[in-house]
């Protein structure tokens, strides 16, 4: 009696979550950007460090927009989106230096096959590219006033020819 009594206490504080599904939530103490998406801190050493202030100053940048790049696992990390006349760049802020960023990519303005928002979250801004080999990537980012954001893009889209 004593035994199961026991046995059926374990298997109940084995809880599956609610409704049968595993916790999708968890509160970490350290950043761990080791993660699809995420840069690691071996990756951003392997990348040149800029310096964003000075790049905002620079004769060939149109615009600057401060955005929060949406990682595929949900996470967000503060980052700036740059406009040259022919291209899109995404740089990372760096956690650990101030005005310091990665470049995160470049795509030409003529790789973006589609730029998207939801009607319930039109902040939340999807471009999707499309590199030399035709593979489809797509980066999500919060941006606010977006709007304003996409409109200048889309006016540094070339028209097809």
């Amino acid at each position: 009696w004593y035994q199961r009594r026991v046995r059926e206490a374990v298997v109940s504080t084995q809880s599956t979550g609610y409704r049968g599904v595993d916790n999708v939530f968890s509160i970490d103490d350290e950043e761990d950007d080791d993660v699809i998406g995420g840069a690691s801190s071996s990756e951003e050493s392997d990348r040149e460090m800029i310096n964003i202030t000075l790049w905002e100053g620079r004769s060939d940048i149109l615009h600057c927009f401060s955005v929060e790049e949406i990682t595929p696992d949900g996470k967000m990390f503060p980052s700036v989106l740059m406009l040259t006349a022919t291209h899109l760049y995404n740089i990372r802020r760096a956690s650990q230096r101030e005005g310091m960023g990665f470049i995160r990519y470049r795509f030409a303005f003529s790789a973006i096959a589609r730029i998207t928002a939801k009607k319930k979250h039109p902040d939340v801004i999807t471009f999707k590219f499309i590199k030399e080999n035709q593979e489809l990537l797509a980066y999500r980012f919060l941006i606010p006033d977006s709007k304003t954001v996409t409109s200048q893009i889309t006016n540094l889209i070339p028209p097809e020819l």
